[in-house]
């Protein structure tokens, strides 16, 4: 995994990244970095995700670790050809939680930089995250989760997901300052800090729950998290109604999960979609029940009135066509609250959560 370059008559390890040799038996003050990035059937993206990775402008970027979870569209296949610095490891329990834990055990880097491959990163994006780890002192860093879409339904969940009344106020949506938050997309750790902490849990959550879990358990524990919007990325979203309800579903189920793992909740989001969904449909089954059912729909209509306020609003944004960013709205509004919803019913009935995404989902 490491070259041997002559370099005056004798072998130093170095390593390739971005055309230049670093050479890492050199007296240096900044630590090595290791990226892991956790795949599932994540072909479409994949290359444009790894290229922009490794033509990243930090000298001490030693690898890039693809760790896959069993991809039968050619994800495997591509990330090895690839070649230095990306590396292929396995992950038999297919989760990302998994990964991560196979991917940061495995690593040789001071610290580990968690990327997705739904994502492109700007070529000073582990520079940044580096520096502001540096600067702040902080135990976790990451910027802002800068959606982008290619399609017309693509785009509009973009500019939903980037608004408060979208997603709530989860800073890592919009913020444009620094500022010591909850959670971070992705993130950047000292290595020392995912010992401490023993990693993503990979068995007690719902999959996708357990970077949020995790900056708990730091936060919880007395570490700080920063976010600074200097750290440049560009998130895919879902693109599909259907993708888009499954993902935010599962969300709210997550938080239910951790939930039942820390006996409160990290934050009071998930608590606002919950209430919006168990108002209308009480509502509505209240209006039916007393033979009122216009009465009944009061809730739904004043809600469906805001939501087109709002989006109103995110709809201004060049390419972002008004009925859909309505239709992603709404979408992940009712999925999450529903999800939660269903974690409860899970948490009440014993029936345990979804530690692994079915093969050729996420």
């Amino acid at each position: 995994m490491v070259e041997l370059i002559s370099h005056g008559g004798t072998n130093r390890p170095t390593d390739r990244v971005g055309g230049r040799d670093a050479d890492l038996s050199a007296p240096h003050s900044l630590p090595t970095v290791s990226v892991v990035l956790p795949t599932l059937n994540e072909r479409p993206y994949l290359r444009d995700c790894l290229d922009s990775l490794a033509t990243q402008d930090y000298p001490y970027v030693i690898e890039v670790l693809v760790i896959d979870g069993g991809s039968r569209d050619g994800t495997r296949e591509l990330a090895a050809r690839f070649g230095h610095p990306v590396h292929l490891l396995e992950n038999p329990k297919v989760s990302a939680a998994a990964a991560l834990n196979v991917g940061w055990r495995a690593a040789r880097g001071e610290v580990i930089v968690r990327a997705d491959a739904h994502a492109l990163y700007a070529a000073d994006y582990v520079r940044r995250c580096v520096e502001v780890l540096i600067e702040t002192g902080a135990d976790d860093v990451g910027g802002a989760m800068r959606a982008i879409g290619t399609t017309v339904f693509g785009r509009a969940v973009a500019a939903v997901t980037s608004s408060p009344f979208g997603v709530g106020p989860g800073r890592f949506h919009y913020s444009e300052r620094r500022e010591q938050v909850d959670t971070v997309y992705l993130g950047c750790y000292r290595r020392d800090t995912l010992e401490r902490l023993g990693g993503w849990d990979e068995d007690g959550l719902q999959w996708a729950a357990e970077d949020h879990e995790l900056n708990f358990r730091l936060t919880r524990s007395g570490g700080s998290i920063v976010l600074d919007p200097s750290i440049r990325s560009w998130y895919f979203p879902r693109e599909t109604w259907r993708a888009l309800a499954r993902q935010y579903c599962n969300y709210g189920t997550g938080k239910v999960s951790t939930l039942a793992k820390h006996r409160t909740l990290p934050t009071w989001r998930p608590l606002v979609p919950a209430a919006m969904v168990v108002a209308c449909t009480g509502s509505m089954l209240a209006g039916v029940a007393a033979r009122r059912p216009f009465l009944g729909l009061l809730p739904l209509v004043g809600y469906g009135a805001v939501a087109a306020v709002a989006t109103a609003s995110v709809s201004k944004a060049p390419g972002v066509s008004a009925p859909h960013a309505y239709s992603a709205m709404v979408t992940c509004h009712w999925a999450y609250g529903a999800g939660f919803w269903r974690g409860v019913g899970r948490l009440a009935t014993r029936r345990g959560f979804d530690a692994r995404p079915r093969r050729g989902r996420r």
